[in-house]
Order: C-alpha cells, then sequence, then structure tokens
C-alpha cells in the first residue's frame, strides 16, 4: 500500500512506510548510542586515576555529568519512539494517518528532537575521545621518559 501523505516541514511525500521507516531508525539510532555511552562509561573508568593524574579532573567530570544525562534521555527518547510507532499503527488501522496533521506535527518534532540527540552524542563522542587521546599520550610520554 503507497498512501502518501505530505509533510508539511519539507514539502516532501512520504509514505506510511517511510514514516514508520523513520522511527526504526530512530530507534535503532538512539539504542546504538545508549550502548555506546555504556562503553565510554567502561572506558572512562578504566582510565580515571590516569586521567585525573594528567590533570584532567574538570574535564572528566563534565563527561561524566553529561554521559549520565544522555542515559536520562535514552529513556525518555525510546518511549516516545515506542509510543509514536503505537499511534502509527492505530491511525493506520482506522486509515486516518493522511487526515491527522497532529501526527505529523508529533512525527516532525521528534525527529528534530532525535536529531539533536544524535548531534549532542557526537560532540560527547569527540570531547571524550579528546580526554582519553590527551591521557595516552601523556602514559606514552612517561614510558619514553
Amino acid at each position: 500500500m503507497e498512501t502518501k501523505i505530505k509533510k508539511d516541514w519539507l514539502g516532501r511525500v512520504k509514505s506510511m512506510e517511510e514514516l514508520h521507516d523513520d522511527s526504526k531508525l530512530w530507534m535503532s539510532e538512539v539504542s546504538f548510542i545508549n550502548d555506546e555511552l555504556h562503553f565510554f562509561n567502561d572506558l572512562l573508568s578504566t582510565y580515571y586515576i590516569d586521567i585525573i593524574d594528567a590533570g584532567l579532573s574538570e574535564e572528566i567530570k563534565n563527561i561524566i555529568k553529561k554521559i549520565t544525562q544522555e542515559k536520562e534521555s535514552y529513556s525518555s527518547f525510546i518511549k516516545l519512539i515506542q509510543y509514536h510507532e503505537k499511534l502509527l499503527s492505530k491511525l493506520i488501522y482506522t486509515g486516518s494517518v493522511t487526515s491527522n496533521p497532529n501526527y505529523l506535527k508529533m512525527h516532525q518534532d521528534l525527529e528534530f528532537k532525535v536529531d539533536a540527540y544524535i548531534k549532542n552524542s557526537k560532540l560527547l563522542k569527540k570531547q571524550i575521545f579528546s580526554i582519553v587521546e590527551a591521557q595516552m599520550r601523556k602514559k606514552e610520554q612517561k614510558k619514553l621518559l
């Protein structure tokens, strides 16, 4: 069934399948970010003492705070996306997706929120990598001496 609906925010035409695919992609991206956060938390725990010795204690505190905030955001995003998917299935069942501008607005808002979440997580990753890299360089310098 290739019913096309118009997304007002981009002036594009998307099918219900594409809306569903958006939700599946969001779920996948947000879940992957959560897995990365667990990895980064373990990574920072492993190097915690070395990072503090390298004089990066303030940076590590900020990063840990951001990781905690991202983990909290993860739970709310998963719930929002699941609710969004359930609503889409109900609207498909009743055949009222095209006549429901509230759903399309909700989809648009959720899309912007997920995009912002992904961008924030990339920025956080970059900060973590720079801290770990700085610590590893200092450790290498000590080995060379």
